[in-house]
């Protein structure tokens, strides 16, 4: 036996005994990977309302039931700026996540 043929032989006897501890080690990388779920997004767009007129946000005259609860059992974002001051280029960077053309 020279020595490449050594090598060979020893290079392949340590691939086979790293193998079955590589397999144990990817199990557990796809359980957990598996019960790692993604997170859901709410994102309401309207137009002409104020960061008040929602009740989760302090509104005591407009009623928004189902809004409230998303909020209570989520996040709500506190901090925004729109784009632009109208409506139609600011929900165009929204969708494309650039800011709008001057």
């Amino acid at each position: 036996m020279n020595r490449r043929d050594f090598l060979k032989a020893m290079g392949f006897g340590a691939a086979s005994l790293a193998v079955p501890g590589c397999v144990d080690g990817f199990e557990q990388l796809t359980a957990t990977s598996q019960a790692y779920k993604k997170p859901n997004f709410v994102f309401i767009l309207i137009d002409d309302m104020g960061w008040s007129d929602v009740a989760c946000y302090g509104s005591k005259f407009h009623e928004t039931p189902n809004i409230d609860r998303l909020a209570k059992q989520g996040m709500i974002f506190t901090d925004a700026y729109a784009a632009c001051p109208v409506c139609s280029p600011t929900r165009a960077s929204i969708l494309a996540g650039q800011y709008p053309a001057r």
